[in-house]
């Protein structure tokens, strides 16, 4: 299942190309890898230790900054992450294709070659389904988990050994899509609903970002 992720944007009443950038200072070391379509994609590398990291993979009017905070915290909990600038954002840049798809394993096979023990995915919106996409286009890839924040389309996660958590907001646009998704995925599956209508990565501006961060850091943990 794929859906145009512009329409997407506007069902959601977010405007394309408007990027949200993360305030405050933050520790980290800016990588660039290649992917196999010969794009260049840069990240900042959070390091708490090897045995666990995350990638973060942003939203259409996002950037990697935006999951700094998110960084932060994961850091303080002894995790890991890698979040990157999709091609087009930043100092990313597209290879053959313009399909986000092929940043997701240039980032895990970094990893990799880095001697990261554990590798997990976490993505909002845009970057949601750009998980699910390179996780159906490429179902080797070396991951544990993912966190899904209301995926803008994308297609089922048939991986039975990948845990999988689902998380959207009861009045999100994307509920109905997000509820689809989640149900032609296969087990191991959470799906988390929060009240209101904040949209993905929005979330993390609502009363209940501390229990979606506890969320997220156990099932990263468990």
């Amino acid at each position: 299942m794929y859906i145009d992720l512009y329409s997407l944007s506007l069902l959601a009443g977010i405007v394309p190309g408007v990027l949200f950038c993360a305030s405050g200072n933050s520790d980290f070391q800016t990588i660039t890898f290649k992917t196999t379509d010969d794009g260049l994609i840069q990240g900042s590398l959070f390091e708490a230790d090897k045995k666990l990291c995350v990638v973060f993979a942003h939203g259409m009017v996002f950037n990697k900054e935006s999951w700094y905070p998110v960084a932060e915290h994961f850091r303080k909990a002894g995790i890991s992450s890698l979040s990157i600038d999709f091609r087009g954002y930043g100092n990313s840049r597209a290879g053959t294709t313009k399909d986000l798809l092929y940043d997701i394993p240039g980032a895990t096979d970094f990893l990799t070659k880095n001697n990261f023990e554990d590798i997990a995915l976490a993505g909002g919106s845009m970057g949601a389904a750009a998980i699910t996409r390179a996780l159906a286009h490429f179902p080797d890839l070396p991951v544990s988990k993912i966190i899904l924040l209301a995926p803008a389309g994308g297609d089922p996660v048939k991986s039975t050994h990948i845990q999988k958590l689902f998380v959207v907001s009861a009045e999100d646009g994307f509920h109905s899509t997000v509820e689809s998704l989640y149900a032609s995925s296969n087990e191991p599956k959470t799906l988390k609903t929060y009240p209101g209508s904040s949209h993905a990565q929005h979330m993390f501006k609502t009363d209940f970002k501390n229990d979606l961060l506890q969320l997220m850091v156990h099932f990263l943990k468990k």
